[in-house]
């Protein structure tokens, strides 16, 4: 058996093995795992998606949770649900005037950053990238289970290199919207 072109080697104890040099006198190559990718990717985008809303659909929303108060107080006889379900319809409602800020997000080998928050790889346990009219979303799925997904709009344009970078240290999941996220996208909020 010719040992001169294996490619493992026994490392014990995690010792590091040093490569020989070339005879040919340049640098040995590198091995794909230690080739130079991008320390880190900024960009700046939208918060979420502004969605646009006439009259019309604040009219439904008002009527919509007039008639689920109504039903909650039909059916519980409790006049503090009642008043719950209409005070949540207005929060919806005046959440839907706010416009969504301009974020920056950044990735490096610290971790993932949107805007003032900062976050490690090792709470996440893996990402996906969402494609879907044009586009494109970062989702960062959580290790811990009530945690939300971490979400982050980029261009097409940088899909790659994000890509490459978040791949270094999380596993690639396929993965579409989520029920909730079809929903609010359907009801444009």
């Amino acid at each position: 058996m010719n040992e001169e072109n294996t490619s493992w080697q026994y490392k014990p104890d995690g010792q590091k093995t040093v490569p020989e040099p070339r005879l040919d006198g340049r640098p040995p190559a590198k091995s794909p795992s230690q080739r130079s990718a991008p320390n880190s990717i900024e960009w700046t985008a939208s918060e979420y998606i502004e969605h646009a809303r006439g009259s019309s659909w604040y009219i439904v929303l008002t009527i919509g949770t007039v008639g689920l108060a109504a039903l909650v107080y039909i059916l519980t006889k409790d006049f503090f649900a009642g008043a719950i379900t209409l005070i949540l319809g207005i929060i919806i409602g005046i959440f839907t005037m706010h416009k969504p800020k301009e974020m920056t997000y950044r990735l490096s080998s610290d971790g993932f950053t949107a805007g003032d928050k900062q976050y490690t790889f090792s709470q996440f346990k893996s990402f996906a990238v969402i494609r879907e009219a044009g586009l494109y979303s970062l989702n960062l799925v959580p290790i811990k289970k009530f945690m939300p997904i971490i979400s982050a709009y980029f261009a097409a344009k940088d899909e790659e290199k994000i890509v490459n970078l978040l791949g270094q240290y999380l596993a690639y999941e396929e993965r579409g919207l989520d029920t909730i996220e079809r929903l609010t996208r359907r009801l444009r909020f």
